[in-house]
């Protein structure tokens, strides 16, 4: 339960034409996390970074053939059908088919080729329709205005224009048409533009263009071979707007049969080419010799005969197979397995990282120790029901939700329900239910009426935890074969033991005559943290590396973190006593604002405000205790991800 999985370094060497069947034997196995840190003299690592980039490139053009499909129309579903479907696994389809490479290739090539015709051609058109539209629009201005287009234009011996400006520079214009014989009429067109009508004689027409073009006048221009009636003009393009859409749509709709055969084809092709990835990245971890493949990995010891009998059946034998257990310089990958509720509280370990391969698995104890400083926090039974529901729901979800992946929602789920039933444990000790006193009678005490006696409660559990955590330490480093970092841990360890007893002495009297008194005590704590103090110094001496600038250092370091940090992380542990307290300040603030709003609503607002805000922070707390005052004790999350080779019970490869 507390130790990571045991791990065995795994050697074979097989006759070259047994390497693709070896790799996919290995591969649906699941088991083997190949490495390419080891080579033997003679063999040489696989150069396939071609043959890699072919199937990447292969597997990018299906992705964007995909982009470029119109999106599937989307069904209306009702909300119980989306609320049954976000508790229903989504079954795994697995394609009934296969198909080969060169097919795929074949195939794809096709596909872009239509698809590009067909979109050059849609392309088109839908600029096509735009222009028209817009001739469109400008045609009806002419229209509402009792304009031909003939009127406009260049003429003999003058012009006329007609376009759209903005109103605010409107009377700027007639500055620029001031002693010329440019003349001008404007109409609103719009909310903040105006049309406008200018005309005047030629021999003004460059400049009163110029102001035009400084004012961003946009004129309406139209094609030569326009119907001059504005009225037939627009039911002309009308009909061909309606024919070029009737066009675009048969486009679009044959783009869709398209997209709807190449999304099942995709269903089979993208398995097939991913497992060729896969595969030729695995085989980059191989070394060869002109006739012989190297594989080298890691294995579950658990697992480590059925590889190796797998290997000798897939080679007929024809394979030297070697197991050997991680060296003391190994790092070997890491595999935690935990099941049940356990499995949930794996998330928070995770998130500091993953133990080392020779480090305890602290995830058992973090479920316990997690799920007891919340519920000594939050320890009420009506909201730790809430909570458990809450978490029992999450647990339940096999959909994402608010973005976030329904795997990592299922582990928030079954942390949310533990903690949920702690909050029932400890609100039966502490006697509150739904914030109200006096429901049930309280086993133990209530935080709120005894607060001398949570504070106490609180400072014993930190102490506990503290002592836990530097214990742990010990043992992880008894089994790294670290003799050096084991005896300062247990130095440590006794020193803070030492504190405590003179920390409870100084309780009793609030006197510092208490260190003279205790002098035994006193004087054990003073010659542990020198011998803390000189330990790097000392370590330095007995390994022959005596660097005494920097072991100084890095002594006075340990001293100061040992004395401060050891007294503020126990200290840090009132905040368990302090929200447990708080709980009980929001019960009688529910009771006050009662008097005023009414019971029902004052207790339904307060509850609420309490599950969401107060149950939000205590679980940031629960993190904050853990990482900081305990894990910081004993764990460095320095270890390497087990991510073993596998494949799909089908692959469809060719290599070359």
């Amino acid at each position: 339960m507390f130790r990571t999985t045991p791990m065995k370094r795994l050697y074979a060497a097989v006759p070259q034409r047994f390497e693709d069947d070896l790799l996919k034997t290995i591969g649906r196995l699941g088991t083997v996390q190949l490495v390419s840190d080891y080579t033997i003299k003679g063999f040489r690592k696989v150069e396939n970074l071609e043959c890699c980039e072919k199937y990447i490139k292969l597997q990018q053009r299906i992705g964007s053939i995909l982009s470029s499909l119109p999106p599937e129309e989307a069904r209306r579903e009702g909300f119980l059908h989306s609320l049954k479907e976000a508790f229903s696994a989504t079954p795994f389809i697995q394609p009934s088919a296969r198909a080969e490479l060169p097919e795929i290739e074949g195939y794809i090539s096709e596909v872009e080729a239509r698809l590009d015709r067909r979109l050059t051609v849609l392309e088109s058109l839908r600029n096509e329709i735009e222009r028209l539209e817009d001739l469109k629009r400008r045609l009806l201005i002419l229209q509402k205005h009792n304009l031909r287009v003939d009127q406009l234009g260049d003429f003999r011996y003058m012009f006329v224009k007609a376009g759209l400006m903005q109103r605010e520079l409107t009377p700027r214009l007639r500055g620029y048409a001031e002693g010329t014989s440019v003349g001008f009429a404007v109409f609103p067109e719009t909310r903040t533009e105006d049309f406008l009508i200018v005309c005047g004689l030629n021999e003004d027409r460059q400049h009163i263009e110029s102001a035009l073009t400084l004012l961003n006048f946009s004129e309406l221009t139209f094609p030569s071979d326009i119907d001059p009636h504005p009225g037939d003009a627009v039911q002309k393009i009308s009909s061909v707007v309606e024919q070029k859409r009737k066009e675009a749509e048969e486009i679009e709709r044959r783009i869709r049969e398209i997209g709807m055969e190449f999304r099942e084809r995709s269903k089979i092709y993208g398995p097939t080419v991913w497992e060729n990835i896969q595969l030729e990245e695995a085989r980059s971890n191989l070394s060869r010799t002109s006739r012989m493949s190297l594989i080298h990995g890691w294995v579950p010891a658990g697992k480590a005969k059925e590889v190796s009998d797998a290997i000798l059946q897939v080679t007929s034998g024809a394979a030297f197979v070697k197991l050997e257990d991680p060296g003391p310089k190994d790092k070997p990958p890491v595999r935690i397995e935990n099941r049940g509720p356990l499995g949930s509280f794996e998330l928070l370990v995770r998130l500091r990282g993953l133990p080392d391969y020779r480090e305890i698995d602290p995830t058992p104890l973090t479920a316990i120790l997690f799920s007891a400083m919340f519920g000594l926090m939050f320890g009420d039974v009506g909201n730790g029901l809430v909570l458990a529901i809450i978490g029992l729901i999450f647990l339940n979800l096999h959909r994402d939700f608010l973005k976030i992946p329904a795997a990592a929602i299922r582990r928030l789920g079954g942390i949310i329900a533990v903690c949920g039933v702690s909050s029932i444990f400890f609100g039966a000790l502490f006697g509150e239910v739904f914030l109200l006193e006096g429901f049930i009678h309280p086993v133990l005490f209530s935080p709120f009426h005894n607060q001398s006696a949570i504070m106490s409660a609180a400072l014993v559990f930190g102490i506990i935890q503290i002592a836990l955590g530097l214990v742990l330490k010990i043992i992880n480093m008894i089994r790294k074969g670290d003799l050096y970092k084991t005896l300062f841990s247990g130095i440590t360890l006794l020193y803070y033991v030492v504190g405590v007893l003179l920390a409870l002495k100084y309780t009793e009297k609030m006197s510092l005559s208490v260190f003279a008194e205790n002098l035994a005590l006193t004087a054990a704590a003073v010659g542990l943290l020198a011998v803390i103090f000189f330990f790097p110094i000392i370590e330095g001496l007995l390994g022959g590396e005596l660097r005494l600038v920097d072991q100084f250092l890095k002594g006075f370091a340990e001293f100061i973190e040992t004395f401060i940090s050891f007294l503020a992380n126990s200290i840090s542990y009132v905040r368990l006593a302090a929200f447990a307290i708080a709980h009980g300040a929001l019960g009688l603030s529910a009771a006050i604002l009662a008097s005023t709003v009414g019971m029902p609503i004052s207790y339904i607002l307060m509850n609420f405000l309490v599950i969401v805000i107060e149950g939000l922070a205590i679980l940031i707390q629960s993190m904050r205790l853990t990482y900081y005052e305990f894990f910081t004790k004993f764990y460095s999350g320095s270890g390497t991800p087990y991510r073993p080779f596998s494949l799909p019970t089908f692959a469809a490869v060719s290599h070359s």
